[in-house]
């Protein structure tokens, strides 16, 4: 279950957000600093840059204040896509090239796409119970793959999915490393966010140290 705490900090975010939303040119500016500020509170990365936009921090703060156990719990954007399938993989690689492209030379979507073209970004939904490997579709050695096994894990809600998976620092932020989120249980990088309509969780290994 969320906590007092929490609740109070989502509650606030949505109220910004909406107000962000629904604000006009001139308030525009004011809001934004406000919505980030409390966003920023919460470990969320409220930078308009990023892939996860307010739009949908918007929708992940519903989707977490709507969760009241871990053992039945769903996705506020309704049923996910198969993340096991070709077409989930074609999406997920257009989706990082156009985000990519938007970042310039460098970036998070850079270091998500690379990861996917070497075999080793993960996608997790706790929401569906699994998570797999993700591949390039364009690789000439999986042209005809259309699915592939997914490893089974536990089923649960965004919220706890998060707080196991994400370190957070001694300010109660989820702890960021070169624009990524922290994996605590590998030490790897994560994102977390929309792919296509839903939110999945992207993990991969941190680039070695030259």
């Amino acid at each position: 279950m969320v906590s007092a705490v929490d609740s109070t900090r989502l509650v606030s975010a949505q109220y910004a957000l909406k107000n962000l939303r629904n604000s006009d040119d001139s308030e525009q500016d004011a809001q934004s600093s406000s919505a980030a500020s409390i966003l920023s509170s919460y470990g969320l990365d409220s930078s308009s840059a990023s892939l996860l936009s307010n739009q949908a921090l918007s929708g992940l703060l519903d989707t977490l204040s709507s969760q009241s156990d871990t053992t039945d719990e769903t996705d506020a954007t309704g049923e996910s896509a198969d993340i096991t399938s070709a077409s989930f993989m074609s999406m997920l690689k257009q989706q990082l090239q156009d985000a990519a492209a938007a970042e310039g030379e460098s970036g998070k979507a850079h270091d998500m796409l690379a990861a996917l073209e070497a075999g080793t970004l993960t996608i997790s939904d706790p929401t569906q119970g699994v998570s797999v490997t993700a591949w390039d579709v364009d690789d000439p050695d999986e042209a005809d793959t259309e699915s592939k096994a997914g490893e089974a894990i536990d089923v649960s809600g965004w919220s706890d999915f998060l707080n196991a998976h994400l370190e957070r620092g001694s300010d109660g932020a989820f702890v960021k490393e070169n624009g990524s989120y922290v994996d605590q249980t590998n030490d790897g990088n994560a994102f977390f966010g929309l792919i296509g309509s839903n939110y999945y969780y992207l993990s991969w290994p941190r680039a070695a140290a030259k």
